[in-house]
């Protein structure tokens, strides 16, 4: 690939949001985003182990507690729409109301496409 990428690196939670008895994604689901980012970016690390993490809640402002699967990929910069696209439909398939993405060390949210308004 020609020309400099920007590492890129997201969160997953490994439970859905907002749900009463926490169980975890299928491997059906993890293995949708490993698809996913293989076919549109050619490919991604996923960090060993799990990251701890807490955060206000977007609806009641609650601290939620959370464990989070991280992922890395290098991409151009003109990519990163695509990026934020993929996540959106992963706030979806791991229903999950946002994911924190780390553009170069700058943070965003990227949030459900319901939620976007």
């Amino acid at each position: 690939m020609a020309g400099k990428l920007t590492e890129c690196s997201f969160l997953i939670p490994i439970h859905p949001d907002n749900v009463a008895e926490p169980v975890g994604h299928s491997l059906a689901h993890w293995e949708w985003l490993l698809d996913e980012t293989w076919s549109r970016f050619g490919g991604g690390t996923a960090a060993p182990g799990l990251y701890s993490g807490f955060y206000a809640d977007v609806d009641s402002g609650d601290r939620i507690s959370d464990e989070s699967r991280k992922f890395f990929v290098a991409i151009a910069p003109t990519e990163l729409d695509k990026l934020r696209g993929l996540l959106m439909e992963a706030c979806e398939v791991f229903q999950q109301k946002c994911i924190y993405l780390n553009v170069g060390g700058e943070v965003e949210f990227v949030y459900r496409i319901d939620l976007m308004n």
